[in-house]
């Protein structure tokens, strides 16, 4: 049988396998939790229904005879026809009190299940009628002189025995209705039993079913996936030879194919990766220097303009000088590494000039250490920081602001610290920041994060993955971003 279903399935495609385990384990079992939910709901339907009539009944068993009784008393005592006695004594008239259970019980010889029910119901509905023609009657000669004695009497004779009867009769009503309810509640425990045995027969019987397809089936397919997974294996120790052969499966003999198509090219493709990661990572510094340069340049030159048409020479004369050093350190003669000394000397620059332009928002300190000057660091490591300090902090702080950058030293590495007092960050914004800063966040040229991005990436790939830019932020109170790298002269 196994052989059979085995050789049957080879020239089944993979797809139609994987539909075939899944109808086999869900089918079946949505038919049998369909058929247990349809009776268990109509066994409710019944129970509900049976147990809704009684309830029906013992309201009226209780408050029925007790106010027909006393509302009739009242009329007969004190010679009140069926309004006078609502209106006068606040006490429900004797018609809408034999209404409302007349209508009540034709209602329940519809849902009634015993047909004793429904004849005690019916019964009860005639004993109803027949008082309501007792009540007429007095309230006929309830006005008249010399009816009184005459209304005594069919009160007792008449209303009192016939409200006994109607009594009698929900009573029994709620008999018959109690013994249908547990006729129900014994054929719920026998059906329940039969199906639960039923639902474990044929549990029983699918599960062996499916397991025994499932069985066979997953080994046809694990086995060309093994295959798969050895050559893969092979091939990732270095084996650029290894091969696949022909499957049965046409979905894996496709990936088979394409695996053999893509071992014949990986070894030319792992050079051409090298060389695009580095052409990357050049291009990715290139693009930084393209977005601060031009931008920085157009509004240091504006300024100088104006500084030139106010006549106010001696800053114009000081702000060339700050934007040549400044550009000097950003060419520094080709090289990616400078002393820390040069790297501050950049920011001062950077700095001096934007004082200029945001002289009544802008103070900076710098804190470098003698002993650290030498120190090399990747160049262009602090201007971008320094930068988002200043546009995304103290600008939009709209007052006098502040921006630190302190150097010092920690072990064997160095840690510098860019503090500013602006405006901070709220939360959604700080983690957006540090997911750019990870090293999963790659964002591009449009992202706010990108100059910051890039000098972490930077760092990461020059130093290690230990090595980075950490941010932490208040909003309304300013932001923090630590710079940490080893120290290193060579």
């Amino acid at each position: 049988m196994a052989k059979f279903i085995s050789n049957v399935t080879k020239r089944i495609s993979l797809r139609r396998k994987l539909a075939l385990i899944i109808g086999m384990m869900f089918v079946p079992y949505v038919l049998i939790t369909s058929f247990l939910l349809s009776n268990m709901v109509r066994f409710y339907d019944e129970y509900n229904i049976i147990a809704e009539n009684i309830t029906i009944a013992n309201k009226y068993n209780i408050e029925f005879k007790e106010q027909m009784d006393a509302v009739m008393y009242q009329m007969v005592i004190r010679s009140l026809n069926k309004e006078e006695v609502a209106t006068q004594l606040g006490m429900k008239n004797p018609d809408e009190i034999i209404g409302d259970a007349m209508t009540a019980f034709e209602e329940l010889k519809k849902t009634s299940f015993s047909e004793d029910a429904i004849s005690a119901a019916g019964s009860i509905t005639g004993l109803l009628a027949n008082l309501q023609n007792r009540v007429d009657d007095i309230n006929k000669n309830v006005k008249l002189s010399g009816y009184y004695d005459q209304n005594v009497l069919s009160l007792d004779t008449d209303i009192r025995i016939l409200t006994e009867l109607v009594q009698e009769k929900i009573s029994e009503y709620n008999y018959y209705e109690g013994a249908t309810m547990e006729t129900v509640r014994a054929e719920v425990g026998e059906r329940l039993k039969v199906l639960v045995q039923m639902t474990l027969l044929v549990f029983l019987i699918i599960a062996g079913v499916s397991l025994l397809l499932s069985t066979i089936i997953s080994r046809s397919i694990s086995s060309s996936i093994e295959t798969l997974e050895n050559a893969v294996e092979e091939f990732g120790q270095g084996n650029l030879n290894v091969r696949t052969k022909e499957v049965g499966d046409s979905e894996l003999q496709a990936l088979y194919e394409s695996f053999n198509s893509m071992a014949g090219e990986i070894e030319v493709l792992v050079d051409n990766i090298k060389k695009e990661q580095i052409n990357s990572r050049n291009l990715e510094l290139k693009l930084l220097q393209a977005q601060i340069n031009p931008h920085f340049l157009y509004n240091t030159l504006d300024n100088i303009v104006w500084l030139v048409e106010d006549d106010r020479k001696e800053d114009a004369e000081n702000i060339v000088t700050y934007l040549s050093q400044f550009f000097r350190t950003t060419l520094s003669g080709g090289r990616d590494f400078i002393h820390l000394s040069e790297e501050f000397s950049h920011i001062e620059a950077y700095l001096k000039i934007q004082s200029f332009r945001y002289r009544d928002i802008l103070s900076f300190e710098l804190d470098l250490p003698e002993d650290l000057n030498d120190y090399l660091i990747i160049k262009m490591a602090l201007q971008p920081i320094v930068e988002n300090a200043l546009y995304h902090g103290i600008k939009y702080k709209r007052s006098m602001g502040k921006i630190t950058v302190r150097a010092t030293e920690e072990d064997d590495h160095i840690l510098i610290r860019v503090e500013d007092d602006g405006i901070g960050m709220e939360q959604n914004d700080l983690e957006d920041l540090r997911q750019a800063l990870s090293e999963e966040g790659r964002p591009s040229e449009q992202d706010k994060g990108f100059g910051m991005a890039n000098v972490a990436e930077r760092l990461r790939m020059n130093y290690g993955e230990t090595y980075g830019l950490t941010v932490e932020s208040e909003y309304k109170k300013g932001t923090v971003v630590e710079v940490r790298f080893p120290k290193t002269k060579d």
